[in-house]
Order: C-alpha cells, then structure tokens, then sequence
C-alpha cells in the first residue's frame, strides 16, 4: 500500500496520466473529487501535500499577522478543534478563533486592519517533516522540528530577540473539500533570548514563571499547557526528554492515536 516514489510515478502512468493535474489542482486547494479513481496510494500522496502546505501557509500567514488566513487552515467545522501553540489550550471553533483574531492580535497586529505592529517578529520554519494519510482518506497525522526566531515586544515596552526550538503536531482532516489542521499543539524544546544559552540558569529560571500573563483574563486559554510545555516549559535540567508520538501509517483514526485533548 504504501509504494516508493518511483512506484508512484509508475502507477501514474497506469492511471492513464492523470496525476500531474490531480497534483495541480491539489496544490490550487481545489476540491479533491478530480482524485477519485485513482490509487489509494496515490491519494495518500497527494494528500501528504495538501497537509504540508496547510501547514506551511498557516505558518507563512501568522508571520505576516494575516490572521484570518491563518484561521482558515484550521477545520472550524469541528466541534472539537483545537490549538495549544504554548499559552495553553484553546478549544473549540470559537477558542481557536480567539487565539488567534484576538490573543494574535494583541502579539502582531492584524494586515486585515492594518494594525500590524511594528517590530513584532514572529518566524516559523517546518524541518524533518512527517506526515502519514489514512488508509480511509479521512484524515492524516504530521510531525515536524521547528526552528523559531520571533522578537516580542512593543514600541513603548521594547523588545526582546528570541530564538529556539520546538516539536509541531498536528493531526489534519478533510472538511470541505480542503485538508485542514484539526487538532494542532506546540511542544517547546529550548527558547532563550538572543546571545545566551537557554542552559544559563537566569534563562532556565526565567523560561519557569507564566510568560503569558499579559493575556487578558477574557482571552485566557481554556485549559494550561500539555504535559508542562509552554508557559512552564523550555529546557531545564530535570526535564525528561520529550517523547512524542511518531506518525506510523494507519488505516483509521479510530485504530491510530490523537494529538487532540480534553480541556
């Protein structure tokens, strides 16, 4: 089921040449109806790309403070949607929308208003990607290390360089014709500001205490963060090394594990 690219390539040709377009207006974000028919196997394939570049616009769109685009990677149709990016966790359609049209708002600004602020710098990158469809075509898990630069801060406050290191997880579903995130968190790794080791015992003390306090109470999370990431995260030298789950392939969801969580 699961064939190497060459085997891909190979099965295209079998499926009458059909795949170049089906990769085309996959990677358009348009309906995926124009893949059925083809292999399992190939579908899996394009749907590894529709998830990648979900990922990678999400991303791309949060640096620029375009936040309803950023929102609109994320299945919304979903009772159970959710995002813990290290405040904690926001959960539910009208949550994940006040993450990030609000709690964003205040970080970055908003391009649609153009209220963006300047200096705030924000900048994701997506490395040793990992990412596995279902059998069923109904959903997919992906993993990735991430390397991160951002400069918090405000004019009147000043800033602060930052830069570290963190595990992305998200599981994605099909909803609406569109591979979107469903379930989505942030693991810290290491984070420390710019010039020193996140190793230094002020940075190690200082990574300890909420960092988010700054969150309006109406906007707080709906639970605090994972397994002790996020505002109480960051490397110490009693922390165990993180062991997250490892997309495999999967035939249903039901049969695999959830990135997802109950508040």
């Amino acid at each position: 089921m699961f064939l190497s690219r060459r085997s891909l390539i190979a099965t295209g040709v079998l499926a009458g040449g059909a795949v170049a377009p089906a990769i085309a207006a996959v990677t358009a974000g348009r309906r995926a109806s124009v893949t059925e028919g083809l292999p399992v196997a190939v579908r899996q394939e394009l749907a590894r790309r529709q998830c990648s570049l979900a990922m990678s616009r999400y991303e791309t769109y949060l640096s620029m403070a375009r936040l309803q685009k950023a929102l609109d990677q994320f299945a919304l149709g979903q009772p159970d949607v959710q995002a813990d990016v290290g405040f904690g966790l926001y959960y539910g359609p009208q949550s994940v929308r006040k993450l990030f049209l609000e709690v964003h708002r205040i970080m970055e600004g908003d391009a649609a208003t153009h209220t963006q602020k300047s200096g705030a710098t924000y900048l994701l990158a997506n490395t040793t990607e990992i990412i596995e469809v279902a059998e069923d075509l109904k959903t997919a898990q992906g993993l990735w290390l991430c390397p991160t630069l951002s400069t918090p801060g405000s004019a009147e406050t000043g800033f602060s360089a930052r830069t570290g290191y963190a595990h992305r997880a998200a599981d994605f579903i099909f909803e609406d014709g569109r591979w979107k995130l469903w379930h989505y968190i942030v693991l810290g790794l290491a984070s420390a500001p710019v010039g020193k080791s996140w190793t230094d015992p002020d940075v190690v003390a200082a990574n300890q205490v909420d960092r988010f306090a700054w969150i309006p109470r109406e906007l707080k999370p709906d639970s605090p963060p994972a397994a002790g990431v996020g505002a109480q995260g960051g490397w110490r030298p009693d922390r165990p090394v993180i062991d997250i789950s490892v997309p495999e392939p999967y035939r249903t969801f039901a049969e695999s594990f959830s990135y997802g969580r109950e508040p």
